[in-house]
């Protein structure tokens, strides 16, 4: 079974690490691991996310060709901590894959908690139920039962490589029991002193703050901001550059470049395979303040992968249509010198980014209309502003359909605004196409008469 070629793995890595030279491409012919990295399956929530669950692990053991060696899960297996819901989510597991074979490893969401959807100091009482629910089996790859069971923070490991998991104790703050943090950062001492060429995978549930699309999240649930991602973790992180984190909680999509970050470590977002969630944009046709409509029309996660020489490959993939999403991030195996960060650090993509180009506008039959910018990644959504002799009217913003497109070529050719509810006058209408770094194109003026 794959669970107990861990040892080998653990012994014979670092000999291996030791003698091959390094080098940042990523080599799909020497692939040493493949797992599957998901979020907020959410069963139980009435957005299909069961079959969509089951169509994730599907998906994720057909793209690493049957050699699939775990599945990573950031939380929110559930959607309101029932024993049955929990039931349900062991049931598909083990209808696609058998967790001796291809072990699971979670940490805990807000919504695996109770049906306030807050992590409290009662976390881990009310977190028992999956460990009588889902048995043994399930469990396996930890290291530290007695930290499992006291505070949730698991250390696992499948084959070469480790993976922790820390549980909040508290939401609006996200904060951390202090043994929590102790633990996490003896755990990350050890693992890099032992082999500072290996990365170190870290689940949390939570958005770590100011790091990929989403950790700043405010919306009219939370005043802070701080119901969305943790302020607690990024100081023992930064210094150890070999930590990959996978956070849930946001259900960002995938398709937006801001998705991955690097700086002192890196930090990846981990969608949903249940339902999207958007920034608090003050968009046009929106459910609510962070989910359009159609949110449930999605499913995300990834495939990580890593080589012998332990170069990282991420492969993003839309499970509801069946597709990867754009060109894989690949990232060179860690350095001493940090140089392996330099790749998705968002200040210097903001740098290297071009602004969107967009070429008309036109008023017909009530409606602002105009063909899609060009972008060299996509345009991420649109800034109308209308105005009746020089007098400011209406601003509206519309979110383009990115998320919808798993390549940008497959994203609307054009948009429109309905502006039927104007009253008789002389219009302006300017439009700003803007990308996910907030680079603007040049704006586009239509005048038009309502009769």
């Amino acid at each position: 079974m794959k669970y107990f070629r861990s040892l080998f793995w653990l012994l014979t890595l670092p000999f291996l690490f030791a003698c091959e030279a390094q080098t940042t491409a990523f080599d799909e012919n020497d692939i040493v691991l493949s797992l599957g990295v998901i979020s907020d399956t959410h069963i139980g929530n009435g957005y299909g996310s069961e079959e969509k669950f089951r169509e994730a692990l599907t998906q994720l053991s057909e793209a690493a060709q049957g050699n699939l060696a775990g599945v990573l899960v950031s939380g929110d297996l559930v959607n309101t901590a029932s024993v049955p819901q929990i039931a349900t989510f062991k049931e598909i597991y083990e209808s696609v894959l058998n967790p001796l074979d291809v072990p699971m490893v979670y940490t805990v969401g807000n919504h695996d908690m109770n049906p306030d959807y807050r992590w409290t100091d009662k976390s881990v009482a009310r977190n028992a139920a999956f460990h009588t629910v889902l048995g043994e089996d399930f469990f396996r790859t930890d290291l530290d039962p007695v930290m499992r069971d006291s505070l949730e923070c698991r250390h696992c490991v499948i084959g070469p490589y480790h993976v922790l998991c820390i549980t909040p104790d508290n939401t609006d703050p996200i904060t951390y029991a202090p043994a929590a943090l102790e633990w996490l950062e003896a755990r990350l001492q050890e693992l890099v002193k032992a082999d500072p060429g290996r990365y170190v995978i870290l689940l949390t549930h939570p958005m770590l703050y100011g790091t990929c699309y989403g950790s700043l999240l405010q919306d009219t649930y939370t005043r802070l901001g701080d119901y969305w991602a943790t302020r607690e973790l990024a100081g023992i992180l930064s210094r150890y550059p070999q930590v990959i984190t996978f956070s849930g909680h946001l259900h960002f999509p995938l398709n937006d470049p801001r998705s991955i970050w690097q700086g002192g470590f890196t930090a990846v977002g981990t969608a949903s395979t249940s339902y999207m969630a958007i920034d608090n944009g003050g968009y046009e046709d929106m459910a609510t303040v962070t989910t359009m409509k159609g949110a449930g029309k999605f499913s995300q996660g990834l495939l990580l992968q890593f080589d012998r020489k332990g170069n990282a490959r991420l492969t993003r993939m839309d499970f509801y249509r069946k597709a990867k999403i754009g060109e894989p991030w690949e990232l060179g195996a860690p350095r001493a010198d940090g140089s392996h960060l330099e790749r998705y650090r968002h200040d210097a993509l903001k740098a290297r980014n071009t602004p969107p180009v967009l070429a008309s506008a036109e008023y017909r039959n009530g409606k602002l209309c105009f063909p899609a910018g060009k972008d060299d990644e996509f345009v991420h959504h649109y800034v109308i502003a209308v105005s009746r002799d020089g007098e400011p009217v209406a601003n509206k913003k519309i979110l383009t359909d990115f998320y919808n497109a798993p390549l940008p070529s497959g994203m609307k050719p054009s948009y429109e605004l309905s502006l039927e509810a104007l009253e008789a006058g002389e219009y302006s209408a300017t439009v700003v196409a803007v990308d996910s770094w907030d680079a603007a194109s040049e704006p586009v003026i239509c005048h038009f008469t309502v009769k």
